[in-house]
């Protein structure tokens, strides 16, 4: 099984897809109240970002680059008005520190399931 690496829980059908689901959907849900109550947020282009990221071709990556302060901000900054946060297809992938984010067991399949 690879240990904490948990390969076979990155996979998108696993247990159904539905742990993916629901852990992009509370990631989202966290962000889109911390974007909305906790901040006042201005967004420049941000149709221009939804329209590549939502019709670009399968097989096609979008990268994107931020300056960012805190690890907080990558999913945070996703949750401006009009992103889907509820959509797996679009959750955006980070890079993650493995010392934080796989140092045990449960945060490594959580951290995972939300590849």
């Amino acid at each position: 099984m690879g240990g904490r690496t948990m390969e076979w829980a990155a996979r998108a059908n696993h247990l159904g897809g539905i742990p993916r689901k629901l852990v992009i959907t509370a990631i989202g849900t966290f962000a889109k109240a911390v974007v909305n109550v906790m901040n006042s947020t201005t967004v420049h282009n941000g149709g221009t970002l939804i329209n590549l990221a939502r019709s670009r071709p399968a097989g096609v990556p979008l990268l994107t680059v931020s300056n960012h302060m805190s690890t907080l901000d990558d999913p945070v900054m996703w949750a401006f008005k009009g992103f889907p946060i509820c959509d797996a297809k679009l959750a955006r992938w980070v890079l993650a520190a493995e010392d934080i984010c796989f140092k045990n067991t449960v945060l490594s399949y959580f951290f995972r399931i939300g590849v």
